[in-house]
């Protein structure tokens, strides 16, 4: 690679090119923000030799994105036109059981959801009998056994199966404009800048690829999940404006630093033990504080929209909880689709890849910190 990643725009365009045949990276309004991200990734973090061929391998990849992206809508123009009606989608702080409530809800065949190996080679999902011979599959499931061979406690705390339904956000990076680029690697000056952007014109291309993936099945409804939606209910609102979404909510004295301490582990990826601990609280309180607010003021205008869980009602009464979107939703729940997930609770309790432990106070904030962001939301939601 280019010895500094500015110096790397072209090339990395050209590798991308390489791999997949194609050359349209479509609109060339992400440029911009690609070049904010490469010049902060030559002067922000201290990266290691492999921490280099991370960060090179998170750009090239979202560019291969784009390109298949680009030649799916060339290919499937008509899919452009598709509605995308009453979405159910999930949304909430990290680590308040957003995961767990997607997966069970994926079990649910009446959904359709984002598959992981979709988001990184977005086209008209094949069907699953032909997934495992499928060569963008196959570089998926690879390079996921690559990333947890490498970063085993990484599976504790979020596991990812290419298979298995997704976030969005792994779509939504396609414009460059996103915080996935500022959450997973040190890049404070990107985040700067990322904070002022709106993202509504990535929310747009993200929902023009939800058509391409679900081009054969366009009146199947989605099952969508993202955290980051709550700090973009605007622009999820604008593509999804008849959206059904259902906000968990946990204590941010236990979410925020089980957040930090998972950013933390990516950090590591990339800038080994130079990766600061202490940075990422005062960041994601008030990323995540701001966000729980801009939500709570739409929620105001549109209340049977929203449906909220608790964590710990989650953990306590899955069933139940389950049942309560269902009926809020007005949506039918099939005793076949209880089954399967009982069945799947059974075969995945909490902590099946090991206990994630971590402490507020590395993160770089303590308890006044969390009250002073967080103090309406936890007493307006009962937390804490």
């Amino acid at each position: 690679m280019a010895d500094s990643f500015a110096g790397a725009e072209q090339e990395l365009h050209e590798v991308a090119s390489s791999q997949t045949s194609l050359t349209d990276f479509g609109d060339e309004d992400y440029r911009p923000a690609l070049r904010r991200l490469l010049a902060a990734l030559d002067s922000d973090p201290r990266l290691t030799s492999t921490g280099r061929q991370f960060a090179y391998g998170m750009v090239l990849s979202t560019l291969v994105a784009r390109l298949h992206t680009e030649q799916g809508w060339r290919e499937r123009p008509d899919c452009l036109q598709h509605a995308i009606v009453r979405p159910l989608v999930i949304i909430g702080i990290p680590r308040t059981g957003t995961t767990a409530l997607h997966k069970l809800l994926s079990l649910d065949p009446q959904f359709q959801g984002l598959e992981h190996w979709l988001t990184e080679a977005p086209m008209p999902r094949p069907p699953r009998a032909q997934w495992a011979g499928h060569p963008a599959y196959q570089a998926s499931v690879a390079a996921l056994e690559a990333y947890f061979t490498m970063m085993p406690d990484m599976r504790k705390a979020h596991d990812v199966v290419a298979g298995e339904v997704d976030e969005c956000l792994e779509v939504l990076r396609q414009s460059f404009t996103s915080n996935r680029f500022a959450s997973s690697v040190y890049v404070p000056s990107f985040d700067e800048w990322f904070l002022t952007q709106n993202e509504l014109p990535s929310y747009r291309r993200y929902a023009n690829v939800l058509r391409l993936i679900g081009a054969d099945e366009p009146d199947k409804r989605w099952l969508l999940k993202n955290p980051g939606h709550v700090a973009q209910i605007e622009a999820l609102l604008d593509v999804f404006p008849d959206a059904c979404v259902v906000q968990t909510h946990r204590d941010p004295l236990l979410a925020i630093p089980s957040l930090c301490s998972t950013l933390h582990m990516s950090r590591r990826m990339f800038e080994g033990d130079a990766a600061r601990a202490d940075v990422l609280g005062p960041r994601e309180c008030a990323y995540w504080s701001r966000a729980v607010e801009d939500t709570e003021r739409v929620r105001r205008s549109r209340p049977a929209q929203f449906h909220d869980v608790h964590h710990r009602d989650l953990h306590a009464d899955p069933l139940g909880i389950l049942r309560g979107v269902y009926a809020h939703f007005e949506l039918e729940f099939e005793s076949s689709v209880e089954a399967d997930m009982r069945a799947w609770l059974g075969a995945n309790p909490p902590a099946k890849h090991g206990e994630h432990r971590y402490r507020l106070e590395t993160y770089g904030i303590g308890v006044q910190d969390i009250e002073r962001n967080f103090g309406p939301y936890r007493a307006r939601m009962g937390l804490g």
